[in-house]
């Protein structure tokens, strides 16, 4: 299954930022020398990702600019409902217009390349990319279960809430997924349900309900680098600890070159 188009849900406000960030979405945090949002659409641009959707909310003037400068690489879609409810409203809204296979990646995360490399290689047409445990303080923990017959482990409950299981995750979801059509027309159908009962519901909530008829492998590189930001203290360990270990932008950007040299040739 080859997949070509990727969402990015950035809505949110990043409340938990502090006033520095009221005026501008977390995706435009520096990083690198550019900004989240920006490293990831380079990574993706070269992994063969040729669209990429962003679901803006808070201060979307920046992701609009952003896409306008992009060569139609980058398209925007906006949350009209964005403050007052959760990611789950994002993701519908993408979906509406977005045909799958896909991939859905949050704006707040930075990563290594090789963890979008597996994803997309692995055999799945619906896989999760999960880490080893970071201890970030604000974990979102994976559990899956080894079935007979599956190239991968079966993810059974994506949570921010140890207590959900009474074993041990396998690791923490880094917020990126791929999807094929029959989960996502499945999530396309719970949503409205789903978000009546939940206003703030994450798009994870739903989509794991759906995992029983529609099964979702686990990619796991429990040495991947790689966080998500949220908060000052947050922010700061990724400029100490995280940021220094990922791929130079550079390497990324020869990656993005060779790939466009042979889809030119």
């Amino acid at each position: 299954m080859t997949v070509s188009t990727a969402i990015i849900l950035a809505a949110g406000r990043g409340m938990r930022l502090g006033d520095d960030w009221r005026d501008r979405p977390k995706g435009f945090i520096p990083c690198q020398g550019t900004t989240l949002v920006e490293r990831s659409l380079l990574i993706l641009r070269s992994c063969g990702i040729d669209r990429v959707v962003i679901v803006t909310g808070h201060c979307s003037a920046f992701y609009e600019t952003l896409a306008a400068a992009s060569g139609g690489f980058v398209t925007t879609l906006f949350n009209e409902r964005y403050a007052d409810n959760g990611s789950l409203v994002s993701l519908t809204v993408a979906l509406a217009a977005v045909q799958a296979p896909c991939l859905i990646l949050d704006s707040d995360i930075v990563y290594q390349r090789r963890g979008l490399v597996a994803l997309l290689a692995c055999p799945m047409e619906n896989a999760a990319l999960v880490s080893g445990t970071t201890s970030s303080g604000d974990e979102y923990y994976a559990w899956a279960d080894v079935v007979p017959g599956s190239p991968l482990p079966l993810v059974r409950r994506l949570s921010k809430h140890l207590s959900e299981e009474s074993d041990a995750p396998i690791g923490e979801h880094v917020g990126i997924l791929k999807i094929g059509p029959r989960l996502a027309g499945l999530v396309r159908g719970a949503a409205a349900a789903k978000v009546a009962a939940q206003p703030m519901a994450f798009y994870e909530d739903c989509l794991i309900e759906q995992l029983p008829a529609c099964p979702m492998g686990a990619v796991r590189i429990d040495d991947l680098v790689w966080c998500e930001i949220d908060d000052p203290r947050m922010l700061q360990r990724a400029e100490d600890i995280v940021f220094p270990h990922l791929d130079p932008l550079e390497v990324i950007e020869r990656e993005a070159e060779a790939l466009a040299s042979v889809a030119g040739a």
